[in-house]
């Protein structure tokens, strides 16, 4: 009786154990809107304008479009771009300089950078906001703290479609 009273004891602690673990359970609705916040907060201190896409919540704000006719078409599409990616401290976390770094296809690319690709065309420049969501989530990613929104200048330099 007594083993049974033990075993018992044990799963109703391991019982207790699992669902104190809840309250540390990611909530990505809180961290999205807690995400756009910040994004407007930056951006009115900035004096800056974005426009915010509904269907996402990405902000973005197009600098120039590009040709109008070489564009992404698909997640297999090979990409070349100039970019800068920061945090909205404004820590740089990457950075291709100067010359255009191949990206590989479309697809690779964390959420947010794609959703940039596809407002512009080859030679298009854009800028988005990028809530956590669309970033690297709740995962810390070498100098990009978990939870960060993320800032990227995007320069589409070339792209084939295959």
């Amino acid at each position: 009786m007594r083993k049974f009273f033990l075993l018992g004891a044990v799963l109703m602690m391991a019982l207790f154990a699992a669902c104190s673990k809840d309250n540390d359970t990611y909530d990505a609705l809180g961290q999205f809107n807690k995400d756009v916040d910040s994004i407007k907060a930056y951006l009115e201190a900035k004096n800056l304008v974005a426009t915010q896409d509904s269907a996402s919540g990405i902000f973005y704000n197009i600098s120039a479009i590009g040709n109008g006719v070489d564009s992404v078409k698909s997640t297999k599409s090979q990409i070349k771009a100039l970019y800068t990616g920061q945090l909205l401290s404004g820590k740089v976390f990457d950075s291709t300089g100067t010359t255009p770094r191949d990206l590989g296809a479309a697809g690779s690319l964390i959420t947010g950078f794609q959703f940039a690709l596809t407002k512009i065309t080859k030679g298009g420049k854009i800028r988005v906001y990028l809530p956590s969501y669309f970033g690297y989530g709740p995962a810390v990613n070498k100098d990009i703290p978990a939870n960060s929104v993320l800032i990227f200048d995007v320069e589409l330099t070339d792209v084939t479609n295959p």
